[in-house]
This record gives C-alpha cells, structure tokens and sequence, in this order.
C-alpha cells in the first residue's frame, strides 16, 4: 500500500508537471476542472445517490465539513462569503515558489467546487486570496 504522504507528493508534483508542461493558466485551469470532475465521483462513491438538493449556501456549509472529516483539513468553514482552510494537506507539500500560484491550489478549489455541485444545482466558483503554509483563504460568490 502506498503511504499517504507519498501520494500527496506525487499530486502536487504532478500538478507542477502539468504547469511546466502547458503553462501556468492551463494548469490551473485543468487542475481545477479536475477537482470539479472527482469531487462528485468522490462523494458518490462515499455516500452513494444525494437525495435531496440543497441551497448552494448549505451544500458549501456540508461540503466543507465532509471534506474536514475526510481529513484535507483540521479546518474548514464558510464565513462571509469566504471559505477558510487551516492546517491544510496541501500547502505544506508545496515546495516551489510562491504557493498561490501552485495548480494544486486551484485543484482544491475545484473538488469544493465539485462537491457543492454534488449536492446542489448552483455552481460556485472558489478564487485563492490568501495562500500560506497551513491556510488557504478562498473567496466565493
């Protein structure tokens, strides 16, 4: 079986091949469209069939505690129209450069975004405005 760490290492590692490989917008881009893609595959294979649809405010509210419990974060809430992350899986495997900047950021943003989705048939779309070892800010409208 493969340690958990390694596997994170090798997401963020991919996640800055695929930058190098097709540029830092595109990266970003079909980083995020991943997250969005898995988040719902995700849950599904969690929880099976969502049986209700929720306000894009709750299904955000839920997407941030089931993501919490799964362990991508000690912390993750919503507050005025921003979602805050601390303690993090993510930035702490980042080591290039300047961490807002890394696709990996913006693959999180899209599995919350995928994961509102889910449960809900509003779209969000998350924009890091903060990003530093162990906490991410995104804001959301």
């Amino acid at each position: 079986m493969v340690d958990s760490d390694i596997l994170l290492l090798a997401i963020v590692n991919m996640a800055e091949g695929v930058k190098n490989l097709i540029g830092d917008k595109g990266a970003k881009a079909v980083l995020r469209d991943a997250g969005r893609q898995s988040g719902p595959k995700l849950l599904e294979s969690l929880i099976g069939h969502f049986p209700e649809v929720l306000p894009k405010e709750e299904a955000l509210r839920r997407a941030c505690i089931i993501l919490e419990d799964l362990g991508f974060a000690k912390k993750i809430e919503r507050a005025d129209s921003e979602v805050r992350i601390e303690e993090d899986i993510f930035t702490d495997a980042i080591t290039n450069g300047n961490l807002i900047e890394s696709p990996v950021i913006y693959f999180f943003a899209g599995l919350i975004e995928g994961f509102v989705s889910f449960m809900s048939d509003e779209k969000i779309t998350l924009v890091p405005e903060s990003v530093e070892k162990g906490r991410i800010i995104y804001k959301y409208a």
